[in-house]
């Protein structure tokens, strides 16, 4: 993975580059893509190593970086949010409260305050990258952090005009992390740029690592599982509460509607964990283990989750994907079947990927089919209206889709993971 320097700069405001077929097949080949894919690689590769870490959600800065506890700060100080603004009650439309605008114009105006103090706190410990840092540090990186999410700043208060390009940058990709504000809708895209938040701010140093070292192993893992855990926190609260709708062909790209790295990243955790315990894939059937280990094991968290939201379906009909991979005999298939899958159904896909943003950190190496800047499609994926931008409803099914064979339980045909066998 490439890396870059604290002291990079960016000449412009990130932009499209994905508008068509040409540029899709560009970025497929790019070097951004790869980095992203290896980043995803890497810290599930972490979470199945064998370390004398183990994540404890309730100290969940254990082993992290400065910068990286600030950024869990932020997270828990947008969980705050919604108590602020509520849903509006008298909203009658099934999915999007119309809520959302003003939760997501604040993410707007406070995300290049998140973004440089992320930033500040990784430029004041860069000289010890590696060190291991006391409670007090991290509590007090993290409070900072959860400060920033409070406050909003322009990013033309920032004096240096280095810091000023690269927040400009890391705050765009952050406002793309938590759902469209008019489509009211989240997806795979949406958790994907939180992915690309968080390559640009590990080329930045911002992990713990030196553009010759990488992070290591333990503070890796700590990173992956403490930040997707606290990031899943804010979006489960605004997918609910606001009622968004999942993005994509009724969320076909989304494990659980909605995502798929975590699933990923609790597949791998759960690798590193099977010689000790006796948990397999079987197991998210048992009620037992989902109420004791669920805080605990990310995988076992996201299907606990779903039960509790889909309580009168049973699970092989609401999830049959998930209920399919559950025959599978080992989590390390379960692992790489889901890399697998978040590659071919999620990078692979342009009517997702279409929405990244490029700058310098992230950059793309292809000139665009549009030079000048465009709008992403603004109708939601389900749809079918709008421009030759938007999908119908069997366009935007992904391949194991099959809505037809989900009436009845005694028609329904179990949908099979692509590397099930």
């Amino acid at each position: 993975m490439a890396s870059a320097s604290l002291s990079a700069s960016a000449s412009a405001p990130p932009r499209r580059f994905i508008y068509n077929d040409h540029d899709m097949d560009q970025f497929l080949k790019s070097f951004c893509k790869k980095d992203l894919l290896q980043l995803t690689s890497a810290m599930g590769k972490s979470c199945s190593s064998a370390t004398d870490f183990e994540y404890d959600p309730a100290h969940p800065l254990m082993e992290l970086y400065p910068a990286m506890a600030a950024l869990h700060g932020s997270l828990r100080q947008m969980q705050t949010w919604i108590t602020d603004i509520p849903p509006d009650e008298h909203a009658k439309a099934r999915f999007g409260n119309p809520a959302f605008k003003v939760w997501h114009a604040r993410l707007l105006e406070r995300s290049v305050s998140i973004a440089y103090v992320v930033l500040q706190v990784g430029k004041r410990y860069a000289d010890a990258p590696h060190a291991a840092f006391d409670e007090a540090t991290l509590q007090d990186a993290s409070q900072q952090g959860y400060d920033a999410a409070a406050t909003a700043l322009s990013v033309n208060d920032i004096v240096d005009a280095t810091d000023q390009a690269l927040v400009q940058e890391l705050s765009a990709y952050l406002q793309l992390a938590f759902g469209h504000p008019i489509r009211l809708d989240y997806g795979t895209g949406h958790e994907s740029s939180f992915q690309v938040f968080l390559l640009s701010l590990c080329k930045l140093g911002c992990f713990g690592s030196t553009e010759k070292e990488p992070p290591s192993t333990k503070r890796m893992k700590a990173t992956t599982l403490s930040l997707y855990s606290a990031y899943l926190a804010v979006c489960r609260q605004i997918q609910t509460d606001y009622m968004l709708e999942p993005a994509g062909s009724h969320g076909v790209w989304g494990l659980d509607d909605y995502h798929c790295l975590p699933f990923y990243f609790g597949a791998c955790q759960l690798v590193a964990a099977d010689a000790d315990l006796e948990l397999t894939p079987k197991s998210i059937h048992s009620d037992r283990v989902l109420r004791d280990e669920g805080d605990k094991y990310m995988y076992f968290g996201c299907i606990r989750y779903i039960k509790s939201l889909k309580k009168g379906a049973p699970f092989f009909e609401s999830s049959p994907m998930l209920n399919d991979i559950s025959a599978l005999l080992s989590w390390s298939k379960v692992a790489s079947g889901l890399l697998q899958l978040y590659e071919g159904e999620v990078l692979k896909k342009r009517v997702v990927v279409q929405h990244f943003v490029f700058g310098n950190v992230f950059s793309a190496d292809w000139v665009p089919s549009v030079e000048e800047e465009a709008q992403a499609p603004k109708e939601t994926f389900r749809s079918g209206r709008g421009s030759g931008n938007s999908l119908s409803p069997t366009e935007g099914q992904a391949p194991w889709a099959n809505h037809h064979s989900r009436t009845t339980p005694s028609e329904f045909s179990p949908t099979k993971a692509p590397w099930a066998k």
